[in-house]
Parts: structure tokens; sequence; C-alpha cells
């Protein structure tokens, strides 16, 4: 299964999360991971969320079925911010290797 989770958490315990999805999945921005699990290390992971959550803070959790299934785009804004965001279309997802 393909998973794409987020995290908005108080400044000083963002460590803990990206400690904690960097096990799971790939850390690919900020508070944003992504990468394939298997069901039951999705459900571990879930557990060890709960855990560590707090009030007042949220994990966003995003799945399909594969990850070819998925379109990912990122928007972008370069030099004075004005004008329109650019995006950016990601297909990295969509294959089984990366050339290193």
């Amino acid at each position: 299964m393909y998973v794409l989770m987020t995290y908005d958490v108080q400044a000083k315990r963002t460590e803990k999360f990206k400690k904690l999805l960097r096990k799971y999945l790939e850390h690919i921005q900020n508070s944003v991971f992504s990468g394939d699990l298997q069901e039951s290390k999705l459900i571990e992971l879930r557990r060890a969320i709960s855990q560590l959550l707090l009030p007042g803070e949220n994990v966003t959790e995003v799945t399909a079925v594969n990850r070819k299934n998925v379109n990912v785009a990122h928007y972008v804004k370069h030099g004075t911010g004005k004008g329109e965001a650019k995006r950016i279309i990601d297909t990295s997802h969509v294959v089984d290797f990366a050339v290193l």
C-alpha cells in the first residue's frame, strides 16, 4: 500500500515524529513522508503515532492501493513571490527503483 503522511505538531516535538516516520517511510520534505508499506507495518506505525500524539497535534494519512494510481504535484514560488506558483508534476513515486 502506498502511504503519504504529514504531521503538524509542536515545534519542540517535530524530531520525535521525524524519527518515528523515518523508520517506516521516506522523508520527502519537512513534515512530509511517503512510501510503500505492508498493512501490518502501517498498523504498527498507526499505533506508534497514537501513543506519541498530544492533544492539539495531528497527523494526516493518505493511502492508495498502489503508488501507480496516485497523482502528486508540488507548487513552488521562486524569486519575489509575485505571480502564479509553478506546478511541478512528481512522478518519482511511480517507479520501483531509483538511479543513484
